[in-house]
């Protein structure tokens, strides 16, 4: 009988809220078929207007490799259905990257007010302008 109680209660408080719940940002380079390196993005923190990404050895990164991780930041704003973003992240940040969706193209946006800037300018991206660079 306890049992069937459990059960039911399960079903009741807890399945709803794992259908509806969504789940956090994650795409490899390796799976985007992707060869001459090995990064994974993943979003490990999502709030109104930001996500913080953790990319393991993002410090270590190519050129190539930066401008995967500029469309896999423009694939996240595309899920979210924002037209801009701006990665803030500095060469002391270590694996963590803080993607803003601003609605405007000014750093006096609210999307910025709960984000540590860490003392840089990011640069706001268009959305729209990199999905065909980035084949979306």
């Amino acid at each position: 009988m306890k049992l069937i109680l459990l059960t039911s209660l399960f079903f009741i408080f807890i399945c709803p809220s794992l259908v509806t719940a969504e789940e956090l940002f994650s795409v490899s380079s390796k799976n985007k078929g992707i060869s001459e390196f090995d990064y994974i993005v993943t979003e490990v923190k999502r709030e109104k207007g930001y996500s913080v990404l953790s990319i393991p050895k993002f410090q270590e990164r190519s050129a190539a490799a930066s401008r995967w991780m500029m469309c896999a930041y423009n694939e996240l704003a595309m899920l979210r259905n924002a037209n801009m973003w701006a990665a803030i992240y500095t060469d002391d940040s270590g694996d963590k990257v803080t993607v803003v969706f601003p609605d405007s193209n000014s750093i006096s946006d609210p999307a910025f007010d709960n984000v540590d800037l860490l003392d840089t300018q990011p640069r706001i991206m268009p959305t729209e302008a990199l999905k065909a660079f980035c084949g979306f």
